[in-house]
């Protein structure tokens, strides 16, 4: 297992069963404060490159009291919130964690990590180490390790695998649940996943969206393949380091291959600097990490998932989905692990958890707390009860 870490912190794929249990949040950041029927200061730009900032709701335009009734609600309702932020401008405006986590210990993503690497592939286009997702995937994996090799498998291209439209069989869902299929099994357990992927035999409807963390696999090792190095090399120094990231974990398989679809750790804090890279269109402190126009492409709806799962269309591993008539896209893990981007309002939202559903926090209590663009009058009461809930 290759680690991609500056702390000993380690923790494997398990679902958790925790309560939800107050929060920590032990660094000193800066905060804007206010006064009870004075108009909220409004906050300065800047990059959480070093920390991120803490402010008032209502000086980013938004309820504090919706987002207090938020927290009671998950509190009341025991849900197994292990992490949780609330971004707005670049400022951190609610955060909680539960159970064993804190800001400091990173969570398992589960397949969060498609979009880290659908990101990753961005970076190496940025960088000219690919040239296009229209590249052919066969321009980067030797022909004779394919043992079934066939015209559709010499053309199919990285977008194909990173919309999931590979045509190439895979069952990961069954009806007892994800990770139960026997090639889920022969998958993780054999010497080079990637390529048993792209051994696979092809689907009926090879046009057809089909859920598979094997796509992801094998785009790791394309991007292996093209900047000669693991994935998670690649993301320390190409993707992390820039953003501020130091606390990850990241496996490799047993060919060398980091795990492109699933295995991520990553706290909240750093899955919001991706996040907040994304909001800003791939610019991180007057550096553009993506090509100008991968956000808009890779955000885009490029097939229809047939309403499966989290959205009824699907990117670049990012999921699509409208929420009180807002535009969101999303990572999106097993066992309620969240990143949205709500674009139009400049908002992020992060969950960690061991099996809740971000949306009705959306519909009921973020999304309705958002009031104005910029400040609003300042409720010293909700906002000291919810600056409290977040010690």
């Amino acid at each position: 297992m290759v680690r991609v870490t500056k702390k000993s912190i380690y923790f494997w794929l398990i679902g958790f069963c925790l309560l939800f249990t107050g929060c920590s949040n032990s660094n000193s950041v800066e905060v804007v404060e206010e006064s009870s029927g004075k108009q909220s200061e409004p906050v300065d730009s800047y990059w959480p490159t070093e920390e991120w900032r803490t402010t008032s709701a209502e000086s980013v335009g938004m309820d504090s009291s919706k987002l207090v009734e938020m927290f009671e609600h998950v509190d009341s309702e025991n849900i197994p919130m292990e992490g949780f932020l609330v971004i707005r401008n670049g400022y951190i405006v609610a955060e909680n964690y539960g159970g064993e986590f804190d800001q400091d210990k990173p969570h398992p993503i589960y397949s969060v990590t498609k979009s880290l690497t659908s990101a990753l592939t961005g970076v190496a286009i940025q960088k000219g180490a690919l040239n296009s997702v229209e590249e052919k995937v066969m321009t980067y994996i030797p022909k004779e390790n394919i043992e079934s090799m066939n015209p559709h498998k010499e053309n199919v291209t990285i977008k194909h695998f990173l919309t999931m439209s590979s045509g190439l069989d895979f069952t990961e869902q069954t009806q007892k649940g994800f990770y139960e299929s026997e090639t889920w099994e022969a998958f993780m357990k054999g010497n080079d996943p990637a390529i048993y992927i792209l051994n696979r035999p092809l689907r009926e409807n090879i046009d057809e969206w089909n859920y598979s963390t094997g796509d992801a696999r094998v785009v790791s090792r394309v991007l292996q393949e093209a900047t000669g190095k693991p994935l998670s090399d690649f993301a320390e120094e190409s993707l992390f380091e820039p953003l501020g990231i130091e606390n990850v974990e990241w496996p490799t398989d047993r060919s060398g291959t980091s795990f492109g679809g699933t295995g991520v750790l990553m706290t909240p804090r750093d899955m919001a600097r991706l996040g907040y890279l994304y909001l800003n269109d791939g610019e991180w402190e007057g550096e553009q990490l993506f090509p100008k126009g991968w956000v808009e492409e890779s955000t885009k709806a490029h097939v229809s998932t047939g309403g499966n799962f989290d959205g009824d269309d699907y990117g670049y591993y990012f999921w699509l989905k409208e929420v009180n008539g807002h535009d969101t896209f999303r990572g999106m893990g097993l066992y309620g692990q969240y990143l949205v981007m709500v674009p139009d309002l400049n908002l992020l939202v992060v969950q960690t958890s061991s099996g809740m559903d971000v949306d009705p926090l959306l519909e009921n209590y973020i999304l309705p707390s958002v009031k104005a663009d910029g400040p609003i009058e300042a409720n010293e009461s909700s906002a000291s009860e919810l600056k409290e809930m977040m010690k």
